[in-house]
């Protein structure tokens, strides 16, 4: 399930978040960089897979962000690295912090880094002269997906990054599912509580029974893929009741409906992540959103009557 979430969550950031110019961006030199000042500054969008080098004569004067692959830098990025699933090979300067979700980032004779360097889920080398003025964080232990909770709050930056990535993606491919699910949500919530909350216990059980025999596996997988889906898409559709509850007044516009799912996600996501009740919120919300989503058939009918026409 992690892995198919943050796939999705790499084709919406290339395709929604990220303007398609921004890729064509050239690359800085030393001299336009110190001679111009930060107004001639080149922002740079993310690097796809491959391998991506900042040459020793080259400056990228904004964040680099890097999805799979290596990333080799032997000039200067005046800004954070962050990378997901990949390699970092320092030997130039970074001002700024590195951030590796994934993979893992060896700081060369030579290096420097002037910020804090957060490891997720990642691993880290440094050879003698690497120079590092901030600390090394090692975060993996607070990576507990996708609801952490424990006796201390602590920030869900990967969580976020999936839920809100997987909220936008799935309201911009199917908006019409994502509203009939939302519309399911809140006209029939008790009843789509009550239908999550059978669904996820009878589910198991009926999973492990198709699994006994070989002829039924691929049964069992379609119970457990739709299961999935189902939550996801219910989750996403709450979000979206949440923000436009919360976005309705100063956001109202009907194009502003990308905003209000990842305003409604960020909530959920932040509550699921408090001491001792992030784990009831969670389950409750997935409960609700996935008995919606059986109810409304994953969003292609509409179920029950609406308080007020839809607005797709």
């Amino acid at each position: 399930m992690g892995l198919v979430m943050f796939c999705l969550l790499l084709l919406l950031l290339t395709g929604a978040l990220f303007p398609r110019e921004t890729f064509a961006a050239p690359l800085v030199t030393p001299q336009q960089e110190f001679q111009g000042g930060g107004d001639q500054c080149t922002r740079h969008g993310p690097f796809i897979g491959g391998n991506l080098l900042v040459a020793s004569n080259q400056v990228l004067c904004s964040d680099l962000i890097s999805f799979g692959g290596t990333v080799a830098i032997n000039g200067t990025v005046n800004g954070n690295v962050v990378a997901f699933s990949g390699n970092v090979i320092i030997e130039g300067t970074v001002n700024g912090d590195v951030n590796l979700y994934g993979g893992a980032v060896s700081l060369q004779s030579g290096s420097h880094v002037h910020g804090t360097i957060h490891l997720y889920n990642a691993r880290w080398s440094r050879e003698r002269n690497a120079q590092i003025d901030g600390t090394l964080i090692d975060r993996s232990q607070h990576l507990i997906w996708p609801f952490p909770s424990s006796l201390s709050f602590s920030f869900p930056s990967l969580s976020l990054l999936i839920w809100v990535g997987l909220g936008l993606l799935l309201t911009w491919l199917f908006p019409e599912h994502v509203m009939l699910v939302r519309t399911t949500i809140q006209t029939c919530a008790g009843r789509s509580l009550l239908v999550g909350l059978l669904s996820s216990i009878l589910a198991p059980a009926l999973i492990l029974l198709l699994s006994t025999l070989i002829i039924t596996i691929p049964l069992a997988i379609i119970v457990a893929v739709g299961l999935i889906a189902g939550w996801a898409l219910g989750m996403v559709a709450l979000g979206l009741l949440i923000g436009e509850r919360l976005l309705q007044t100063s956001a109202p516009q009907r194009h502003a409906r990308l905003i209000q799912v990842a305003v409604g996600l960020v909530i959920l996501t932040l509550a699921s992540s408090l001491p001792l009740l992030g784990w009831l919120v969670s389950l409750g919300a997935g409960l609700l959103g996935l008995g919606a989503a059986l109810l409304s058939r994953f969003g292609t009918r509409l179920y029950g009557l609406p308080r007020y026409p839809l607005m797709l």
